[in-house]
């Protein structure tokens, strides 16, 4: 029994999850109400409140869903280097599916509300520089997590300049290889 009512929760989630992305996307995250989510997802207001209390809630998710996607596309076994530029052309390419909203969301939110509900440096980031580090691939005397903020941060800054026009103004993709190229560079061992 445990199994379908864990089951059956999942699936509210996800349905609820689709409602409130859908809306964010149309409207904007400010104009979109916990009311407008449950009349989109066909539910009772009460039923979005108990699986997500708060509207940046959805956004929390939102941002595990993505992790959870690039957690997928890395392999341990393969060079820091590689490990990295598949996570970022895997980030590229869910972006890119996502623009809109990514964008909306982007355009709706102060950073803080965002960066205060979720880890701001992905783990799989800190590991590929960490064992990149210990096989002998990258400098060592650097902090792991000091270049993952480095890096993480060349994403964010290279994501809100592509998301700034209505039409993307460059390859998300090749730009996001170019700067991770020109820091791996200078880490290099």
């Amino acid at each position: 029994m445990t199994g379908r009512r864990e089951a059956n929760r999942a699936r509210m989630r996800a349905r609820l999850l689709t409602a409130a992305l859908k809306l964010f996307e149309e409207g904007g995250y400010e104009a979109t109400t916990i009311d407008h989510i449950a009349a989109e997802a066909d539910v009772a207001r009460q039923t979005v409140l108990n699986h997500y209390p708060h509207k940046r809630d959805f956004l929390v998710e939102w941002g595990q869903d993505r992790r959870d996607r690039l957690r997928t596309v890395v392999d341990s076994d393969e060079p820091a280097r590689t490990r990295l530029h598949r996570y970022f052309a895997a980030l590229a390419a869910i972006n890119e599916r996502e623009r809109t909203l990514t964008r909306m969301l982007h355009v709706s939110l102060r950073h803080d509300e965002v960066v205060a509900h979720q880890h701001p440096v992905p783990d799989a980031t800190i590991d590929a520089i960490r064992q990149g580090q210990d096989r002998g691939e990258l400098r060592a005397e650097l902090p792991p997590r000091t270049v993952a903020e480095v890096v993480t941060a060349i994403y964010g800054d290279t994501l809100r300049r592509w998301l700034t026009d209505d039409a993307p103004p460059f390859d998300l993709a090749a730009a996001l290889a170019e700067r991770l190229d020109l820091l791996l560079d200078g880490l290099t061992a």
